[in-house]
């Protein structure tokens, strides 16, 4: 039979052809109504297919001129609409057309309107009957439909159908998007667990209880890859297996990477199901000997393109059987997987991080030790020692000096790094008085300061720094000027000395670590970077300046800010 297609999208036409032509129709197609005339008074065909929305002749017109043609009338035609207002039903059944069908429509049910139409008996048009017509009006627009009523009757039966199928699929639909919300809310709930890992083991215990209750399983296991043996695994996590169960498993062995089955769902990264009817190895000989396990779901854990494990989940109330549902559980390995490695990365960094701090106080503690003593030793020699001996003693207990130095600098970015205490008031007069105490040869200009700021217990490095660098660089009669001063809710203070000063050059790069600023003798350059970074933890800003501007030469003047209480 030959069906004729009009429809001004080449694209839905050739759709439309294929479908026909693959249940046996012969299809032609004509890209408007003035076309599709021209064909039809060449070769008569058995049904027209026409959309409504076309150039030159839309399909209302076409259907119309079709059925106030004598020689033409009785070819049935079906138009195509969207169906997107009840006035495209009345504009319908005005043109005459034999019946509708909505887009978009499923492959069979359009097949299944065009059998019922062509293996109908033919209903030859009773001339009075068309020329009859019986008014109608709707939404404010009068219509003439025709008065055959079994015309009438097909098509409200047509959009009676379309309407339930529309309902159907947005049913579908319905369900899909609450199914694909429900997934991404597991997915959440998973990705979320990942972003508190403040206890790696509790994460990942509370990681496999989340995965089996919202999978509706009813226990579940994690087992990890072994360090030493990338083709075993080791149960290391469980979820409502009793312990007699976990005996049972770790009895077992560890999972065999190895057996053909598993291996080959993890080469894959795919989640593999077994029953206790499975055909092969059975459930038991797999995960755990024990009858009542009818079923178990071993999902491997990728991250980073590797498998890193399994999560083996026990009993749940079906296995999916879905494309769609396996996407999705493979989605969940995944970001498993990653939830997973970042939490264990976590664990071997915090592990990582207590041995290093356990060398550190280690070596800090012997080399303090060391220090002392060879301090001692270096401060008789050079009180009893003359001439060359004397400078080679002094030069010494120099460097002694600077090794505890270095030693305390590294103790101080330890402890900011790893202080947790609240920024609180604290007292600036204190502070800068107790350094100040500690240099017995430097001649300080201070006329001191009730001001109160914001800081913790490593306020007292700041000046411990500065006033030190002033006093080793303006020897050997160093003097140093402390000034403060609030300037609304910031409390300004300048260390400035009588030494060498700084080049401009230099001004910017001081407060870099391991600079080594104004000269050799600054060490490694750590205390004024630690001084600039707890200043910004304060709150602050610190830059050097000239003691007199213009003039470096002069002496420098370190000028920093703090947040007044």
């Amino acid at each position: 039979m030959y069906v004729l297609i009009v429809e001004d999208s080449r694209t839905q036409a050739e759709v439309l052809r294929d479908m026909l032509k693959k249940h046996g129709y012969e299809a032609v197609i004509a890209k408007d109504g003035k076309r599709a005339l021209e064909l039809v008074r060449v070769r008569n065909p058995s049904l027209i297919i026409s959309d409504v929305i076309m150039p030159v002749m839309d399909g209302y017109e076409l259907c119309s001129t079709l059925k106030n043609d004598p020689g033409l009338r009785d070819i049935p035609c079906i138009l195509l609409t969207a169906l997107y207002d009840t006035r495209d039903v009345a504009r319908a059944l005005q043109a005459g057309a034999d019946n509708f069908i909505t887009k978009p429509y499923p492959e069979e049910y359009l097949i299944g309107r065009v059998n019922t139409i062509l293996s109908a008996p033919k209903r030859r048009s009773n001339t009075d009957n068309n020329l009859k017509s019986i008014p109608f009006s709707h939404d404010g627009e009068k219509y003439h439909l025709p008065a055959d009523h079994m015309k009438v009757f097909d098509f409200l039966l047509s959009a009676y159908e379309a309407a339930i199928m529309q309902h159907n699929e947005l049913q579908r639909a319905q369900k899909s998007l609450h199914h694909s919300n429900e997934n991404l809310n597991t997915l959440n709930q998973i990705i979320s667990i990942g972003n508190h890992a403040d206890d790696p083991d509790a994460t990942i215990s509370l990681l496999l209880e989340k995965t089996v209750n919202l999978l509706g399983y009813r226990m579940g296991g994690i087992f990890l890859r072994k360090d030493d043996d990338r083709d075993s695994a080791d149960l290391r996590y469980t979820y409502g297996i009793t312990l007699e169960d976990r005996a049972i498993i770790e009895t077992s062995g560890p999972i065999d990477f190895r057996n053909q089955h598993i291996r080959a769902a993890l080469t894959r990264g795919d989640p593999l199901f077994l029953s206790s009817d499975s055909d092969g190895d059975d459930l038991g000989g797999v995960i755990i000997q024990r009858p009542e396990i009818e079923n178990c779901a071993i999902l491997p854990m990728v991250s980073n393109g590797g498998v890193i494990g399994v999560i083996t989940l026990l009993n749940g109330k079906k296995h999916p059987t879905l494309g769609d549902e396996k996407s999705f559980l493979s989605t969940v390995c995944s970001e498993i997987g990653t939830v997973v490695e970042k939490v264990l990365l976590l664990k071997r960094l915090e592990i990582a991080n207590e041995e290093t701090n356990l060398y550190l106080d280690i070596m800090t503690h012997d080399i303090n030790n060391a220090n002392a003593a060879a301090l001692g030793y270096l401060e008789i020699l050079s009180e009893e020692l003359e001439g060359k001996e004397k400078t080679y003693a002094e030069n010494s207990l120099s460097s002694v000096n600077q090794s505890i130095d270095i030693i305390a600098n590294v103790s101080t970015i330890r402890m900011m790094r790893e202080r947790t205490t609240a920024l609180q008031p604290v007292r600036l007069d204190d502070v800068i008085r107790m350094e100040m105490e500690r240099y017995e040869n430097v001649r300080f200009t201070y006329s001191g300061t009730d001001e109160v700021v914001l800081a913790d217990d490593l306020i007292g490095q700041i000046f411990m720094n500065l006033i030190g660098n002033s006093a080793k660089f303006a020897a050997p009669h160093p003097e140093i000027t402390i000034a403060v001063e609030r300037v609304g809710q910031d409390v300004f203070v300048c260390v400035a000395d009588n030494g060498p000063g700084i080049p401009d050059e230099m001004k910017s790069l001081i407060f870099d670590r391991f600079c080594k600023g104004r000269s050799r003798r600054s060490g490694k350059g750590l205390g004024l970077f630690i001084t600039h970074k707890l200043v910004e933890e304060y709150g602050g800003s610190i830059q050097a300046e000239d003691r007199v501007p213009g003039v470096p030469e002069e002496g420098a003047a370190i000028r920093f800010n703090l947040l007044s209480v």
